[in-house]
């Protein structure tokens, strides 16, 4: 039955090959410098490649805005953004698919009465607009490269005609890699946190994960997408919005392989963050914003005389309706299957301000003064609790947030049986898994009670001022494992 439930997801990844593959390859195909099935092969097995191997680092940012914590919830919130997204591809206009299923996650945190940060929808919303401006100007740079070499190059048309071919092929598959990478989290990231998947062990070599299960299912899809709707699709960008010689095609395409590759790229933030520079965040951009931005760059380095600026104010248009869109229905729908349907569309949790709470927050070196007002008071929603803690300023936003966590009542139970009936005990260390064996049976209402619990053991404290990338790296790592095991210890008080 769980497996029903990601039908939403894989129907967004189809529509995400319908509409991004024309992004990659679009150009190309309309210039006829390669044929659609040639395109559609090499844009298949790269883009599969790209979301299995790459896609963690997008889909963590993306968990961060909304983490929807049920299986219903997810099935919902996908079907939202596959539904907006599929009404305006039926109109024959790319769409962001980035875009439709942030607006999607928004509109379930909404209804769950969960905080949206807003760090992380700013930190994704200002890589849509810097990722467009970016491609524009990377493209004309690239477009004066390729002008130059044209009028310098001796060589034959016929030759030049062949070397950007080739460039086409090599430069669209680099690109699709990456658009892989960064676009899976957009079909399937509201399912890693509730993956149906159990971890494989394959022999002694290798583990393959239930969240790169999942990016795998998703990139089956993704592939059904390119091959069935796809070639509707690439006339927009690469005739509609400007017409696009092969040369400029080929400027276009680098611009934005390069865009995403920034965007995408784990092991160059890694290299950024080890040398001090400022990073680029792992986010999923909208690649039809990076095309149309990479296409607008070449046509303004032209003189702007032909963009087709009707086509590029309908795009704009769809790129600010299907968000909106993928919004309301999120909302609507959610209310619909919690209702009619009766789907769990989000974990019943309540917020209680007790002792053990207000202990809590003190030790963390907050004041406790300003929680007479809530003090021993449940609240049914995170959102309820903040409005009350950011009442008259009696705490700072981030604070207030920080509060909301302690006071989340959570029932947690360790059971290493199910750790190991899901396949996820391959993950941990040996001494990880000793430790959690201590705490067997063991019952916690509240996350960071386990935290503290795992926390008496070396193998599950964190560094507490990482000084150096390898520990930054061992943090966030033990950070994700402590998000697998909530999420399957997780048990609520009817079942304990």
């Amino acid at each position: 039955m769980v497996f029903f439930y990601l039908i939403s997801g894989l129907f967004i990844a189809w529509t995400l090959g319908a509409n991004d593959t024309g992004n990659i390859f679009g150009a190309a195909v309309a210039t006829r410098m390669l044929k659609f099935r040639q395109a559609a092969l090499i844009a298949a097995i790269f883009i599969s490649l790209g979301a299995v191997l790459e896609g963690s680092g997008p889909s963590g940012t993306l968990g961060k805005l909304g983490s929807v914590d049920a299986l219903g919830g997810a099935f919902t919130v996908a079907l939202a953004a596959a539904m907006a997204i599929f009404a305006i591809v039926r109109a024959g206009i790319p769409v962001s698919v980035s875009q439709t299923i942030v607006g999607a996650i928004i509109g379930w945190n909404f209804f769950a009465g969960k905080l949206t940060d807003f760090n992380s929808l700013f930190t994704i919303a200002g890589s849509w607009v810097t990722a467009f401006i970016v491609s524009a100007g990377v493209a004309a740079f690239y477009f004066y490269l390729m002008k130059l070499w044209i009028n310098r190059s001796s060589m034959h048309l016929l030759e030049q005609d062949m070397l950007i071919r080739y460039g086409l092929v090599v430069v669209g598959a680099f690109g699709a890699y990456f658009l892989g990478a960064n676009n899976i989290a957009n079909a399937v990231g509201v399912f890693v946190p509730v993956t149906p998947f159990k971890d494989i062990q394959v022999g002694q070599l290798f583990v393959i994960t239930g969240v790169q299960q999942l990016y795998i299912v998703g990139a089956a899809s993704l592939v059904l997408g390119i091959y069935t709707y796809s070639h509707r699709l690439m006339g927009t960008v690469g005739k509609d919005l400007f017409q696009l010689s092969p040369a400029t095609a080929l400027a276009a395409l680098l611009a934005e392989a390069t865009v995403l590759f920034l965007f995408s790229s784990r092991a160059l933030y890694r290299l950024l963050l080890s040398l001090g520079l400022p990073t680029i965040p792992l986010v999923p951009i909208s690649s039809t914003q990076v095309m149309v931005g990479a296409v607008i760059g070449i046509g303004l380095a032209k003189g702007g005389k032909n963009i087709r600026y009707n086509v590029l104010g309908k795009v704009s248009l769809a790129w600010v309706a299907a968000p909106v869109m993928a919004f309301f229905f999120s909302f609507i729908m959610l209310f619909i299957s919690q209702n009619v349907f009766e789907m769990e569309v989000n974990r019943p949790l309540v917020y209680k301000v007790d002792k053990s709470a207000v202990r809590e927050i003190e030790r963390q070196g907050m004041n406790i003064d300003n929680l007479s007002f809530v003090n021993l008071r449940s609240f049914k929603t995170e959102r309820e609790l903040f409005h009350e803690l950011v009442l008259d300023d009696a705490y700072p936003p981030e604070e207030a947030r920080r509060i909301v966590a302690i006071c989340e009542m959570y029932p947690l139970q360790v059971k290493m049986e199910t750790l190991h009936g899901r396949g996820l005990d391959n993950r941990f260390s040996q001494e990880q898994l000793d430790a959690l064996q201590k705490l067997e049976e063991r019952k916690f209402n509240r996350r960071w009670k386990l935290d503290k619990a795992l926390a008496e053991d070396p193998a599950w404290q964190l560094t507490p001022e990482p000084k150096n990338q390898l520990e930054k790296d061992r943090n966030a790592d033990l950070k994700e494992d402590l998000a697998i095991l909530y999420r399957v210890f997780y048990q609520p008080e009817d079942k304990r």
